[in-house]
């Protein structure tokens, strides 16, 4: 199956969020919910200790656990990109799919008693256009990938590098790819 999937690098990546506030801006989300974060965190031993920071979204598994955990069928998968959606009609709420994803991808909206998640912007990319976040990205540390993309990876793999306390890549076979400092 085609797929679309992220490249994140990390050497780039300064921490600026401003892909945080393109995606809920793009996505009207409001400041309650945001579908992609940017954690920072300390990385090495003093005295040679340095910042790291990594902008992370949902990354559209190729066998999504949020989508097995939900007892109503509301989320989906593409079949032309492998976008991983949330019908929020279908949705009840129940938090399932935001307590089986090992990458906290799926957000509750508390004003809508709904659940949400990245949708790789895909209103965008049905228009022959860049995801938010990555048009946004001042550092250049996002790099979305689409099936039509020439140099797309033809599949992305789960014995790359990740970041150390990143979960287990076999567990759904995320579509995301680190390039690490070290």
């Amino acid at each position: 199956m085609p797929q679309v999937g992220w490249r994140m690098d990390l050497r780039r990546c300064t921490g600026c969020r401003a892909c945080t506030v393109a995606c809920q801006f793009e996505n009207q989300t409001g400041s309650q919910v945001a579908f992609r974060l940017v954690v920072d965190r300390e990385k090495g031993a003093y005295p040679q200790v340095r910042r790291e920071y990594i902008s992370l979204a949902c990354n559209h598994c190729a066998h999504p656990a949020c989508r097995a955990a939900c007892p109503v069928g509301a989320i989906s998968k593409r079949d032309g990109d492998g976008i991983v959606l949330i019908d929020r009609e279908k949705c009840i709420g129940c938090r399932s799919c935001e307590w089986a994803c090992p990458y906290g991808a799926p957000r509750f909206d508390p004003e809508a008693q709904k659940m949400s998640k990245c949708t790789f912007c895909f209103h965008r990319v049905n228009e022959g256009l860049r995801p938010a976040c990555e048009i946004t990205c001042v550092g250049r540390a996002i790099r979305a990938f689409t099936p039509a993309d020439p140099d797309a990876p033809a599949s992305f793999s789960v014995s790359g590098d990740f970041p150390d306390d990143f979960s287990d890549a076999r567990l759904t076979n995320p579509s995301v790819e680190f390039v690490l400092d070290s």
